[in-house]
C-alpha cells in the first residue's frame, strides 16, 4: 500500500505508461517486482548481468527468469562484460556499470523503468554527499521521478526502510537472492551502512535516518522553488548575490549539456567572468569547456563544430503495425516511427527545425512539455538544438525522433492501417 501511495501521489505509472522493473535478483528488486506485480501494474522484468561475479552472476540471472516465470511476466535479459568495457574503456568499473545499465534501460521505448531504491539509499547518498561536499541539489538526495536522457525511472520505495522491506519478503516466504560484495567494507557506501550510520544511530540521534530524510525532503523542495526563481542570465550581473549567480550559472551549464558542474568549477568560471579581460577558457573534462571572452561565456564540446541547421530526408510509406522509434535521444539519425492512417488522413506529415514555444503531448506522458524542457533533460546544448528535427502534421508536433511521438496518434494494434515514416 505504501508504494501504490507513493505511484499515485507522484504519477509514477499514469495510464498507458509500460513499466519496466530492474530486477537484479536482491532483497529490494525483487520486493519491488513482486509489490507491482500484487498491485496489478503489468510490468516487463529487465535483468542486466553484468559478468562480475563468474558463476555467481549466471545464478542471479536464473533466479531472475525463474521469478519471472514464476509470477507469469515477460522478461528481457543482456550481459554486459563490464571488467572488459572498463578495461578497454580506461574507467571505473562502476561508470561503466553505469552506462550499460543506462544503455539497456534505454533500449524500452515509451516505458518507465522503476528502480528498488528505499530510504537508507537515500540517507547513504546524503552522509555520502555530505562528506565529499555538496550544495542543496546534491543533499536533496534522489527524486521519485527522474528522467535520464532518453530514460524515465521512477523509484516508488523511496520512502521505505530496508528493514521493512526484508521483513515483508520473510512474512510472505518470499527469497531472493544475496551478494556477498554488499558487506565488504572496503566499499565506501557499504562502510556508512554498516558502520557509520549505526554509530550515528547510537550515539547521537536514535532517529537519524528519518532526520536526514526530513532534511533531504526540505532541501529538494526548496532547490525545486529556487530554480524557478533563477533566471541563467543572472550569472552575467556582477550586482546579484553571488548564491544567485552560482546557481544561474549552473543552471546555464546543464542547459548546454555540460556532464557535471562541481561548486570549484562554478567559481572558476565565475572567476573568468568577473575578469572580464580577453578570452580564457575552463576544462570541464576531456570533452567540454567553457570559453570565456570578455566576460561571457561560451559552452564548447571539444573537438566537435557545433551543428548548423539542416535539411532532412522524410521517407512515408503506408503499411500496417508499429515501428518503434529506436529512443536513443532526440535527433539520433536515423529514426523510424508509425501512425496512425486514419488520424493521419489525407493531411501532408513534413519535418522542420526546432522553434521557440513548439510543445508536444508524449505518448506515456499527461499533458504536454515545450520542447525547450524536453532538448534540456536530454542535454542537448542551445547550439546543437537546430539539428533536431521536429515531425509535424496539421501543424500539431507528432514525433521528435530518437525521443517520442505524440499522444493520440497511436497505430491500433499488430494489424492496425498505419503511416510509416522514416527521418535520416
Amino acid at each position: 500500500e505504501t508504494i501504490r501511495k507513493a505511484i499515485d501521489r507522484h504519477e509514477l505509472a499514469p495510464n498507458g505508461v509500460k513499466v519496466v522493473a530492474g530486477v537484479s535478483g536482491g532483497a529490494d528488486s525483487v520486493a519491488l517486482l513482486r509489490a507491482l506485480h500484487q498491485l496489478g501494474i503489468p510490468v516487463t522484468v529487465a535483468h542486466l548481468n553484468h559478468q562480475l561475479r563468474g558463476a555467481e552472476s549466471d545464478a542471479d540471472e536464473r533466479f531472475v527468469r525463474e521469478l519471472a516465470e514464476e509470477l507469469n511476466l515477460p522478461v528481457v535479459v543482456k550481459r554486459a562484460a563490464v571488467h572488459e568495457m572498463a578495461g578497454n574503456s580506461g574507467l571505473s568499473i562502476e561508470m561503466v556499470a553505469r552506462q550499460a545499465r543506462h544503455d539497456f534501460f534505454a533500449e524500452f521505448e515509451n516505458s518507465v523503468i522503476a528502480l528498488a531504491h528505499h530510504a537508507d539509499d537515500q540517507a547513504e547518498t546524503f552522509i555520502l554527499k555530505l562528506a565529499r561536499g555538496a550544495g542543496a541539489e546534491g543533499l536533496g538526495g534522489m527524486p521519485y521521478y527522474q528522467e535520464i536522457g532518453p530514460i524515465g525511472l521512477i523509484r516508488p520505495m523511496l520512502n521505505i526502510p530496508r528493514t521493512k522491506i526484508i521483513e515483508w519478503l520473510t512474512a510472505n516466504g518470499f527469497e531472493w537472492r544475496e551478494d556477498a560484495s554488499n558487506t565488504d567494507e572496503t566499499f565506501l557506501r557499504n562502510r556508512v551502512r554498516h558502520t557509520i550510520l549505526p554509530l550515528l544511530e547510537k550515539e547521537l540521534n536514535p532517529n537519524i535516518r528519518e532526520t536526514i530524510l526530513r532534511t533531504m525532503d526540505i532541501l529538494r523542495q526548496e532547490q525545486e522553488w529556487m530554480d524557478g526563481l533563477v533566471d541563467g542570465d543572472l550569472m552575467l550581473d556582477a550586482r546579484a548575490p553571488l548564491a544567485a549567480r552560482r546557481r544561474g550559472l549552473r543552471k546555464w551549464l546543464f542547459e548546454q549539456g555540460a556532464e557535471s558542474a562541481d561548486f570549484d568549477a562554478v567559481d572558476k568560471i565565475l572567476a573568468l567572468m568577473d575578469a572580464g579581460e580577453g578570452s580564457s577558457v575552463f576544462e570541464l573534462n576531456k570533452r567540454q569547456r567553457v570559453v570565456v571572452e570578455y566576460g561571457a561565456p561560451r559552452f564548447e564540446h571539444v573537438g566537435q563544430a557545433s551543428l548548423p541547421a539542416q535539411a532532412w530526408t522524410l521517407t512515408i510509406e503506408k503499411g500496417t503495425g508499429w515501428r518503434k522509434d529506436h529512443g536513443k535521444g532526440a535527433g539520433i539519425l536515423p529514426a523510424e516511427a508509425s501512425f496512425d492512417a486514419g488520424k493521419v488522413g489525407d493531411s501532408p506529415i513534413e519535418v522542420r527545425g526546432y522553434r521557440p514555444g513548439d510543445r508536444i503531448a508524449p505518448i506515456g506522458m499527461e499533458g504536454s512539455r515545450k520542447l525547450q524542457d524536453i532538448l534540456t533533460d536530454q542535454k542537448i546544448p542551445r547550439a546543437q538544438r537546430p539539428a533536431v528535427p521536429v515531425v509535424v502534421c496539421r501543424s500539431e508536433i507528432i514525433w521528435i525522433p530518437g525521443y517520442r511521438t505524440a499522444r493520440g496518434w497511436e497505430v491500433d494494434g499488430k494489424n492496425g492501417i498505419a503511416v510509416h515514416v522514416r527521418v535520416e
